[in-house]
């Protein structure tokens, strides 16, 4: 089954090339202040073991491959989260549905409850990101998420 959550889009959009990909995925080129947070954002996921592209300082292909997006796996969760600070901003065409708003609020929640500084999304929103100055280690946000998506494992469709 197709999986129909827009974090899911967004992580795999962040792991199979966002970076160095701004004309296909946007119609518009990407920015240098934008391909800066990129190679920041895949820099920081790399930290914590998940490979995303680096755009081309000169615009053209990204350099290195990505991982499949899993929407549940609790590495590339913790990575997201650990490293959304980074990322550029990603305008997407639609809100996401009310189901995966939800689950995202559910997850922030089972977040805190494991002790990680989680945020809650902004209205609209499915981006789960930690608090400003929090420092979770890879392998606390991992252990989090693994709790959190058994428990709440991400829509399908």
């Amino acid at each position: 089954m197709r999986r129909l959550m827009l974090a899911a889009a967004v992580l795999a959009v962040s792991t199979l090339g966002l970076a160095g990909c701004g004309d296909e995925l946007t119609g518009r080129s990407m920015s240098q202040a934008d391909r800066d947070k990129m190679v920041k954002y895949a820099e920081c996921m790399k930290e914590y073991g998940v490979q995303v592209p680096v755009p081309d300082p000169n615009g053209g292909p990204a350099i290195g491959g990505g991982q499949t997006a899993d929407p549940n796996d609790p590495k590339q969760l913790a990575a997201r989260a650990a490293c959304e600070r980074f990322a550029p901003p990603l305008v997407a065409d639609q809100a996401p549905p009310a189901g995966v708003v939800e689950h995202a609020l559910k997850m922030a929640a089972c977040l805190r409850e494991q002790g990680i500084a989680a945020k809650d999304p902004k209205p609209g929103e499915n981006n789960l990101t930690l608090e400003e100055g929090a420092a979770e280690s890879p392998e606390k946000l991992r252990a989090a998420y693994a709790t959190c998506t058994q428990k709440y494992p991400a829509p399908e469709a």
